[in-house]
């Protein structure tokens, strides 16, 4: 009798261990670590999983993970530099949000002063032209949009907005010197300076790409991990209108 206990106890121990393994997959309206690796992951419901990834750093997936993604469809984030070789996309759910966006509006340059040590802009840009017209004509590896243009007009706002400094500096050589000064100085007002215009157009973009990803019916999405968190606000937000 004690033995028969003994495995009992073992067979519920083993199934609440496995719910817990796989509560995100299945709805789970709060942020999860896993503590092997540090994987950060949000569930707002069923079927729907989100993976928070450093910039620049690898992860290893749990196989409930990777089965989700192999069942669902997996996608990554922007043009892909955070890609885990052990997973097979679908593609980048960025292409898929920017269908619904019209036009080019000019906050979508963000992604000019984004992870630029992943995103390698700097490697684009450097030529014999001035930085403003290497930011025109390398737009498919510092745009946003790999479907449309954005002209004189929407960079001259967007550089304006990032302070006037911007702008003038655009004008000077592609230097590898000047490209790299343009470049952190941006990205540290964008994403390191708190309450700055250049952040609001980041901001503004990043929630237009949230509420997207909030709105798919099912798919393993890896984000940046610092999306998570808003991620979740907008999902209870939206659930307590």
């Amino acid at each position: 009798m004690a033995g028969l206990l003994s495995d009992i106890v073992g067979m519920i121990d083993r199934a609440k261990q496995s719910a817990k393994a796989n509560v995100g997959l299945l709805g789970q309206d709060e942020l999860e670590s896993k503590d092997s690796n540090k994987l950060l992951s949000y569930s707002p419901r069923p079927g729907l999983l989100f993976i928070g990834q450093e910039h620049g750093q690898k992860i290893k997936l749990p196989y409930e993970i990777q089965k989700l993604a192999n069942e669902t469809g997996a996608f990554y984030e922007g043009s892909g530099g955070d890609k885990l070789s052990d997973i097979k996309y679908k593609g980048s759910w960025d292409t898929l949000a920017s269908k619904g966006v019209k036009g080019y509006p000019s906050e979508y340059l963000y992604t000019i002063f984004t992870n630029t040590d992943v995103n390698k802009q700097k490697d684009a840009l450097v030529s014999n032209d001035t930085i403003y017209d290497a930011l025109l004509k390398n737009q498919q590896q510092v745009g946003y949009f790999k479907d449309r243009q954005f002209g004189r007009n929407e960079l001259d706002k967007f550089l304006k907005s990032m302070g006037s400094k911007f702008l003038s500096d655009s004008k000077k050589l592609a230097t590898e010197e000047n490209v790299e000064d343009f470049l952190k100085r941006g990205e540290k007002l964008m994403w390191e300076s708190g309450d700055t215009p250049a952040r609001k157009m980041a901001d503004k973009v990043n929630e237009s790409r949230q509420r997207w990803l909030l709105s798919q019916p099912k798919g393993v999405f890896f984000v940046g991990s610092d999306h998570l968190q808003k991620l979740k606000e907008l999902s209870s937000n939206e659930r307590n209108k």
